[in-house]
């Protein structure tokens, strides 16, 4: 089946089914948000074209025991016969998070940002290229940064086969790996690509080791290699915490802002925006300056007074005079306060009110989700971590169909376990009886001699004579 044929709602391998198509920028396969059914979680699923089919399933084997946070887990890979032609196929978690591409055709990341990015994949590249395993084709578009601040690169074994096959001249190797990492670190910084960026375009603020990187892969001379990038980038654990807020704190490119008003209001923003208003936001921005400049453990008052002495030297805000000087605007007289809103609510708007909280609790009690049993959380972490096991995959279904039955308690199980706990008992209570003695009371048939009283008659006379 070709990858144009294949449409939404098709379901391969008797559990993932396509959802929706995603932007893919490789040729020869199609990427999509597909559900699984037996792990009840989003996944991606790539669909390969029939003639890259067997060599990318090949390369996704090879790959299929790697367990590292930082690389998308392969969950399954093959071919489906069951429809008119064989469906080429490879599954891999969804990486939930910020994506890396949209970000950058947006903004540009601040140089801690990319290193820690660039840093954390090239960590995660070396022990498998030691195995003679490599990506191929590490770009914006495949790495995505988690909700806990983890890079996750995607498409292992997939992208770069693929763009191997699609006549690149490039093969998968370290080296490869390695270009590409630096021309991802260039993209970050300055929103350009390999071709486009130059050292020129770097910040200011770019360290030495990262700088001579980039010089060297623009350059063309030695190879960079993934130790050299490691070397330049160690580790920074916090910096990604938090990464979708802090790319959100980060400023448009001014081509990106100027080309989203210009869609907007249909001109330049140089029309909009009054020379006044540009003047007073470069003050604040140059305030703004002066305000990142001053060392975070200075004291707020050694704080205030260190700004405005920066902020004296600045030219005083004149207004603009000319064409350009703003209007006096006329004075409005302030009307009078509205009255206040009446008190109380109709009746048929209360009854409307009604109706939708019934609606809602009707929603609510037809989208409730069963929860889970006990046998059922047991057996899904083992399912979650061996997926390719049939008997696992059994027990889960059975597990979950069982769980999300709302019928009553099966009674032969209840009545066997209780059968068998009455037999316990009766056995133990046997035994018990077993060890004792066996003893019988004979009491009463010998019974005790009686007590009788002593004799007064004895044939010697007393001494009294009596």
């Amino acid at each position: 089946m070709g990858v144009d044929e294949v449409q939404s709602g098709v379901t391969f391998a008797h559990r993932f089914t396509l959802a929706s198509e995603e932007a893919f920028d490789l040729e020869g396969a199609t990427r999509w948000r597909a559900r699984d059914e037996r792990l009840r979680r989003d996944v991606d699923a790539y669909v390969i074209a029939p003639e890259h089919g067997p060599k990318v399933t090949s390369a996704v084997a090879r790959i299929s025991t790697v367990r590292d946070p930082r690389l998308a887990r392969v969950i399954a890979s093959g071919s489906d016969t069951s429809h008119d032609a064989p469906l080429h196929f490879v599954v891999v978690d969804r990486p939930g998070g910020t994506a890396l591409g949209p970000v950058l055709r947006r903004r540009n990341l601040t140089p801690r940002l990319a290193g820690a990015i660039v840093g954390s994949i090239a960590r995660a590249l070396v022990p498998l290229s030691a195995r003679g395993i490599h990506h191929g084709a590490v770009r914006s578009g495949a790495v995505t940064v988690s909700k806990s601040g983890v890079p996750v690169l995607s498409g292992l074994g997939i992208d770069g086969e693929i763009r191997g096959l699609d006549g690149d001249p490039g093969q998968p190797t370290e080296a490869r790996d390695a270009t590409d990492l630096v021309h991802l670190y260039l993209e970050c910084l300055t929103g350009l690509t390999a071709g486009e960026a130059s050292l020129a375009d770097l910040p200011d603020e770019v360290s030495e080791d990262p700088r001579a990187l980039c010089a060297a892969t623009l350059g063309g001379g030695v190879p960079v290699m993934l130790a050299d990038i490691v070397e330049a980038f160690p580790p920074d654990h916090g910096a990604l915490r938090g990464f979708s807020g802090a790319v959100a704190g980060l400023p448009l490119r001014a081509e990106v802002a100027q080309a989203e008003m210009h869609e907007t209001f249909g001109r330049p923003a140089a029309d909009i925006v009054s020379s006044e208003t540009l003047a007073k936001a470069s003050r604040t921005a140059l305030v703004s300056a002066a305000a990142s400049s001053v060392a975070p453990d200075l004291r707020p008052d050694v704080t205030s007074d260190r700004l405005e002495a920066i902020t004296a030297a600045l030219p005083p805000e004149e207004p603009p005079e000319g064409p350009d000087a703003p209007e006096e605007e006329p004075e409005v007289e302030e009307e009078p306060p509205s009255a206040p809103p009446v008190e109380g609510v109709p009746e048929e708007e209360r009854d409307l009110f009604d109706d939708l909280a019934a609606f809602d609790a009707m929603s609510d009690e037809q989208n409730a989700v069963p929860s889970r049993s006990v046998w059922e959380a047991m057996i899904e972490p083992l399912h979650r971590q061996w997926p390719q096991s049939r008997v696992l995959a059994g027990m889960y279904e059975s597990a979950h169909s069982r769980a999300a039955r709302p019928g009553p308690i099966r009674t032969r199980l209840l009545l066997l376990a209780l059968g068998l706990i009455a037999v316990g008992f009766a056995w133990h209570f046997g035994m018990q009886m077993l060890e004792q003695p066996l003893t019988t009371d004979m009491d009463r048939h010998n019974p005790p001699e009686n007590e009788y009283p002593a004799y007064t008659f004895d044939p010697t006379p007393s001494a009294d004579g009596g």
